[in-house]
């Protein structure tokens, strides 16, 4: 069994795709004959992004969240707040890692870790 696809049900379509762009290099792009729907990568998985109008998601708060490893944790949250996105409580930080939350501009929380 493997992960074929992530779909995120997204209400402020412009600014996640700009959001997803910035902060992970997602190249989401429109899908042709899909009005609304975009396309690109997440952590090295396809990811389908679609209007909520559509997936009709109700939900207070994400169902879900993933921890991201990156390489340089304050260059992220840098891009992250730059695109709309909302730190989550106080960094971590122990002697092998330092961590932050941040929420999307949909609201949805992920995880940022930095391995030192």
């Amino acid at each position: 069994m493997k992960i074929d696809r992530i779909t995120i049900a997204v209400t402020h379509m412009k600014e996640v795709v700009e959001f997803y762009n910035a902060v992970f290099d997602s190249e989401l792009k429109p899908i042709a004959g899909l009005e609304g729907f975009y396309s690109g990568k997440l952590g090295g998985f396809d990811m389908l992004l679609c209007p909520n109008e559509i997936a009709g998601v109700v939900a207070e708060q994400n169902r879900h969240q993933f921890r991201f490893v990156v390489g340089d944790l304050d260059a992220v949250l840098s891009k992250g707040r730059a695109m709309g996105g909302i730190l989550i409580d106080d960094a971590q930080a122990n002697g092998t890692s330092k961590s932050q939350g941040m929420r999307d501009p949909d609201g949805n929380s992920m995880e940022f870790i930095q391995y030192l």
